[in-house]
């Protein structure tokens, strides 16, 4: 098997999403023309229907999103700038760029960026006032 380089495997990579993505349009387009005629009135199977429409629609989604991850992968090669992290500066080790082809960050700052992604804005946030009960647990006399 000969070897190829980063930008011949990602090219080839990228091929097969798009032709996954072409098949799944070309089915996605047969099964809309045929959908009215699937739909018959029995709400369990029209219900499997819509439920198979929507995880094609997802596969098509992810296929998608996929292609465009591998093509900015490229860009990067051809560019340069492909294994370094987009913000640190550092080089992203070989093993995760071959594990995730098209991560464009150390793991260092993706733990950094999703930490700080998750928590919640400061902004947002009303300072709520306590409840205060009387002692007996009903309400107080201003709620009354």
């Amino acid at each position: 098997m000969r070897h190829l380089t980063i930008e011949g495997q990602l090219r080839r990579e990228l091929d097969l999403v798009l032709v996954r993505l072409e098949e799944r349009g070309r089915a996605a387009l047969i099964d809309a023309c045929s959908e009215g005629a699937r739909l018959g009135g029995d709400m369990f199977a029209d219900a499997q229907v819509v439920a198979s429409r929507n995880l094609d629609e997802l596969s098509y989604e992810r296929l998608s999103r996929q292609a465009k991850v591998l093509a900015n992968a490229l860009e990067r090669v051809r560019d340069g700038s492909y294994g370094v992290c987009e913000e640190c500066g550092g080089t992203i080790p070989q093993a995760r760029r071959r594990a995730l082809t098209g991560v464009t960050t150390c793991l260092q700052c993706q733990e950094r960026g999703e930490r700080l992604g998750a928590r919640p804005p400061t902004t947002d946030r009303i300072p709520r006032r306590p409840r205060v009960r009387d002692k007996t647990g009903g309400p107080d006399e201003e709620e009354i």
